[in-house]
């Protein structure tokens, strides 16, 4: 399987603005590809821990899609750390990188059928970029899939009270609205009407309620959203379910 590292999709020599991509062996062209955006609290987490879960998507869509892996800047305790709308905007970079320049393999990919997928934070990520006004490229991504996700802040705050140390080093309580997918969900935004939502919840995890799910899958589907699927089954631990083979069958299902 072609595997190609630390792409940089803005040149600035940061490994945080970074990307992998993995290719099915002998892929003949008009790919779908799936972008991964990690979890880790918009705090931790690398590219380079997805290499399981990258593999065994691309092995499970018997060489039907590729997946690009990226990396974006995170929170730290100091003084001079990013914090939102930062995350958001380096994984817009990416994505909009990946959707219109060249890189290796680029001629295989069929730009007009990507999909998001993102996991707890990269979730929160995933959904915000389509649900905002802000993705250039919104008419090429034809799905979400949000996987163990965040999507309303102060919602989360009043099941997880104490995930206020991490929800601190990342926004502004100001923001707290504005920054949750579910919120933003309540007008839709037009150009994200042929957008399909898949979210899925283990019932095995212990860090995310799948009633955080549900409120963001009904939310849509009041909105107006026309294809939005809830899955709740118990697939493992928030991080393990990512290398449970059930989960990469009803991932590469939907794209």
């Amino acid at each position: 399987m072609p595997i190609y590292k630390d792409i940089a999709y803005i040149a600035d020599d940061n490994p945080r603005h970074t990307l992998d991509i993995y290719v099915p062996d002998q892929a003949s062209g008009s790919l779908s590809l799936v972008i991964f955006i990690h979890g880790g609290s918009w705090r931790t987490g690398d590219k380079s821990e997805c290499t399981v879960l990258a593999q065994g998507l691309v092995s499970q869509s018997q060489g039907k899609l590729a997946v690009a892996v990226i990396n974006y800047g995170l929170s730290q305790r100091t003084p001079d750390s990013i914090r939102h709308p930062a995350h958001l905007h380096d994984t817009i970079k990416a994505v909009q990188f990946l959707v219109s320049s060249d890189y290796p393999d680029n001629h295989l990919i069929n730009r007009n059928n990507i999909y998001l997928l993102g996991h707890s934070a990269g979730a929160h990520l995933a959904s915000l970029m389509v649900l905002s006004d802000q993705l250039d490229c919104i008419a090429s991504i034809r799905g979400v899939l949000g996987v163990g996700g965040i999507y309303d802040i102060p919602g989360l705050l009043e099941l997880y009270p104490d995930y206020a140390d991490f929800i601190d080093m990342a926004f502004d309580p100001a923001q707290y609205q504005e920054a949750s997918p579910q919120h933003i969900a309540k007008c839709r935004y037009a150009d994200a009407e042929h957008i399909r939502f898949l979210i899925i919840n283990s019932a095995g995890d212990s860090l995310i309620a799948a009633t955080h799910a549900a409120s963001f899958a009904s939310q849509l589907i009041r909105t107006g959203y026309n294809d939005v699927e809830l899955v709740v089954r118990d697939m493992g631990s928030h991080f393990g379910m990512l290398d449970n083979e059930e989960f990469w069958k009803l991932a590469t299902n939907f794209v």
